[in-house]
């Protein structure tokens, strides 16, 4: 084994798809000395969709997932992560599904941007844990409320939109189906988060906390921030993890990271293709956050027009 290797793997399905082309570019294009592959689980996506993705670097492996797989899981109904859907649960299977020689690889959700060089994640040890997490929140309050919720042993709460796992350790402590015991009988649990949750519970002793800056938030900003934060080259994180519904690829959500992640995309085979509109995913707290935004800008037709519709909607939905 080549222990310069870095293995990153991606699970996705075709509506994620693009966005992971962009993921691995901003990846590629900040660590252009690293011999990194990547790994794309994915299913319901066209051949003319995956020989896109693998114009972007040889080094990209593809495999389909079989269907079966993902139809023993049940539709997600929450509607706080409505935009999640059943591809993230492949996360489970993939130390099962990939080739021996990868005994170790970095797992990532496909909203996530590179900012910088990853080599350093080589000199993290986790020879004796399942995997190395960052933590989901930096407000404890928020950290108790899941501690109570999930019935945990301490406060601590991982975002498992980036792990890095040791494979070995995830298969021998039987990672994949003590969570799905959980996911398969959710009625037993308090799961707002259904994967994540699961792996919170099942890995709570069994990994290491690393630093923030591996699965940085974006959602841990406010509107202020988010426009001063990437300024900074030297503060910047490794990964920056573009959380919550209202994603920096929809054309609605303007700002300087939705040109940084136009500015990846312009690298792809994607680059002509133009940016999709947010407003048929819209969920009821979605016009509430509009209305304010537009409120902030001194728009007052639209702030009224989207409050109203905020009212509409949440009448509607009683």
């Amino acid at each position: 084994m080549n222990n310069s290797i870095i293995n990153i793997v991606y699970c996705t399905d075709s509506n994620y798809f693009e966005h992971v082309g962009v993921s691995i570019t901003s990846i590629i294009l900040n660590n252009k000395h690293h011999n990194i592959h990547f790994h794309v689980f994915l299913y319901d996506v066209s051949e003319e969709e995956k020989n896109k993705l693998q114009e972007i670097s040889s080094s990209i492996t593809l495999y389909s997932i079989p269907i079966d797989e993902l139809n023993k899981y049940p539709d997600i109904q929450n509607d706080k992560i409505k935009h999640i859907n059943r591809s993230m649960y492949i996360r489970l299977s993939v130390p099962r599904l990939l080739p021996d020689y990868v005994d170790k690889f970095i797992y990532l959700d496909g909203d996530i941007l590179c900012f910088g060089d990853i080599s350093s994640i080589l000199n993290v040890n986790i020879d004796s844990v399942v995997c190395a997490v960052t933590t989901d929140s930096l407000d404890a309050d928020n950290m108790l409320q899941n501690k109570k919720r999930l019935n945990l042993a301490s406060e601590k709460y991982f975002n498992s939109g980036f792990l890095y796992i040791n494979t070995e350790n995830w298969k021998k402590f039987d990672t994949e189906n003590k969570a799905n015991q959980i996911l398969l009988s959710p009625q037993n649990y308090n799961l707002s988060y259904p994967d994540q949750d699961a792996l919170n519970i099942v890995l709570q002793n069994q990994v290491t906390y690393i630093d923030v800056k591996w699965n940085y938030l974006f959602t841990w900003m406010n509107d202020q921030e988010k426009e001063s934060f990437f300024h900074n080259k030297q503060t910047l994180p490794y990964f920056v993890h573009f959380t919550g519904a209202r994603k920096i690829w929809y054309k609605e959500h303007t700002g300087i990271a939705q040109n940084i992640y136009c500015f990846y995309k312009h690298f792809t085979p994607w680059s002509n293709s133009s940016l999709k509109s947010y407003k048929s995913k819209m969920r009821v707290n979605d016009y509430r956050i509009y209305a304010k935004s537009y409120l902030k800008d001194k728009n007052l037709i639209n702030c009224i027009k989207y409050y109203s519709l905020y009212i509409l909607h949440k009448l509607k939905f009683k």
